[in-house]
């Protein structure tokens, strides 16, 4: 098995600058807050509800959680750091020791999988790039991240005069690449600036009854095409030992130096919550899954090269495509609807409902689903049985945003700028079209130049308004929570297009569900 490539001395996070806090501050912060200096910290200690509500500040606040906490939900912070005293007396009289050496015999020992999931966390990140958010995201249980929103805030500001974006040291430490790498994201994020207010203002024109708070949201949500894939962003998440200890695995096997780094981070820190559920790591089992979760991606690459050299790729012309749908998949659901109500075997149901009448299927579905009361009452679970296979194009902006929602089955490749821009229409009609497209043409000139020697670390530099594949398969009840979610008030309209379109192509071919999406909102 191929081993992973060796890191640079000199380290991604080297030059994380701390945010500083003062002396009562870090005494505050301490009892529940595994560091205050550091991009990753693990939280402990703290009432579910504040833990909640710091989480959730994520969203639309450029403040690490830790800032947060101290800001908005510590009254006396005088008061507190005397109280916390009597706290640390209490853990005294608890068990620690005890509890963590059964979690060592039965979940390290014993190899107890299930215990992994029942010992909870929470995690901060500070200042990590969107690829970082994205790959840290990727769970389909175990995990709820909230990350800070590009379409709520300013991506713009600067620490000692640096705007906040990765710099990898293999790139940093290229005498041919880091200027070039520096002045194409410096130039697209100073255009990001100016184009601020003027943008806001024709908002403001366009819609004069708009709060001040719309005018924000629109222009931030507008001008983010010229934000890169490098771009920090802070993350919260509570997560389970077990989707812990797969998203450790899952960093320090990428490509990335950040992602390597930040998945010996996590590791460091959730020890100091729960020691035994991140020692598996250090053993046998640990490196061995991070390496064979690496050579994934490498043989991959190898195979196609070897299977698919000298195909010439098609262009893809439409940003929705339907590829695959099991032709069954009506007559699928239809049998799962009635299978818990009766004696017979699956086959038996199976066969009896695919001689019924289209009317009979009909009516079937119409009863089952009923008037549900709202989107958040999902389809039954009879819908998962018929699946579906899109392949979208879209912005990389508008992707992290479906990515989010964890459908089971995603893919997508290293990004690049091969499928060209899509500026919008509102930057256009406001003017300033042109002169982004120049822009982000420019920056995607230099990532062809840098992808050459670090195509890994390049993705750092895509903007948000590049065009990117994206592949996924999932089953219908998936198919209407992501229409539904997707396309309700207040959306994006770059995402609420592409989930429109999927639902409508998905009814297409499974027409007997055309009434069930009863909450999307069609574009």
């Amino acid at each position: 098995m191929e081993k992973l490539r060796p890191q640079p001395e000199q380290k991604f996070f080297g030059d994380y600058i701390p945010e500083k806090f003062s002396l009562i501050e870090e005494k505050a912060l301490e009892p529940y807050f595994s560091n205050v200096d550091k991009p990753v910290f693990a939280v402990t200690g703290l009432p579910p509800s504040i833990i909640g509500a710091i989480i959730s500040r994520h969203s639309q606040s450029p403040d690490s959680m830790r800032r947060i906490f101290l800001n908005e939900f510590v009254g006396d912070i005088h008061q507190l750091t005397k109280e916390q005293k009597d706290q640390q007396k209490i853990e005294e009289f608890l068990e620690q020791k005890k509890a963590e050496e059964l979690l060592r015999k039965n979940f390290v020992g014993f190899g107890h999988d299930s215990l992994a999931a029942a010992v909870p966390f929470v995690l901060g990140f500070d200042k990590v790039s969107q690829l970082s958010a994205k790959l840290i995201e990727d769970t389909r249980i175990g995990l709820s991240p909230i990350e800070r929103s590009t379409r709520y805030g300013n991506f713009g500001s600067k620490i000692d005069g640096k705007y906040l974006y990765a710099r990898s040291p293999l790139i940093m430490n290229s005498e041919e690449h880091a200027k070039l790498y520096e002045a194409e994201i410096n130039a697209n994020l100073d255009l990001y600036n100016e184009l601020l207010e003027p943008v806001g203002e024709k908002y403001r024109e366009k819609f004069p009854e708009a709060s001040n708070w719309q005018i924000r949201r629109m222009t931030f949500d507008t001008v983010r095409v010229l934000l890169v894939a490098g771009n920090f962003t802070n993350i919260g998440v509570m997560v389970n030992g077990q989707a812990m200890e797969n998203m450790i695995i899952k960093l320090r096997a990428s490509e990335l130096i950040e992602h390597q780094e930040l998945g010996r981070m996590v590791e460091k820190e959730g020890a100091k919550v729960s020691a035994p559920m991140v020692e598996r790591i250090s053993q046998d089992f640990g490196q061995e899954a991070i390496e064979y979760r690496a050579s994934l991606a490498k043989e991959s690459r190898a195979l196609a090269d070897e299977h698919l050299l000298g195909i010439e790729p098609k262009r893809i012309k439409k940003r929705v495509a339907l590829t695959h749908f099991d032709p069954e998949g009506e007559n699928k659901v239809i049998a799962k609807i009635l299978w818990p109500g009766c004696n017979l075997s699956d086959e038996q149901v199976f066969e009896a409902v695919r001689q019924l009448s289209v009317e009979d299927k009909k009516e079937i579905i119409r009863k089952y689903v009923g008037q549900r009361p709202d989107r958040r009452s999902k389809l039954g679970r009879a819908f998962e049985e018929a699946t579906l296979s899109f392949e979208i194009v879209m912005r990389f902006g508008d992707w992290r945003d479906l990515q989010r929602n964890r459908i089971l089955t995603p893919h997508w490749r290293v990004f690049n700028y091969q499928l060209g821009l899509d500026v919008g229409e509102d930057l256009y009609e406001f003017g300033f079209g042109q002169i982004i497209e120049e822009r982000l043409n420019e920056i995607a000139e230099a990532h062809a130049i840098i992808a050459k020697d670090f195509p890994a670390e390049a993705q750092y530099m895509l903007a948000f308004g590049a065009l990117v594949l994206y592949e996924i398969t999932l089953n219908v009840r998936e198919l209407g929570h992501i229409v539904e979610l997707r396309t309700g008030p207040g959306v994006h309209g770059g995402y609420a297009v592409v989930a429109s379109e999927m639902g409508k192509q998905g009814i297409e071919v499974y027409p007997l569900f055309r009434d069930v999406f009863q909450f999307a909102n069609w574009r």
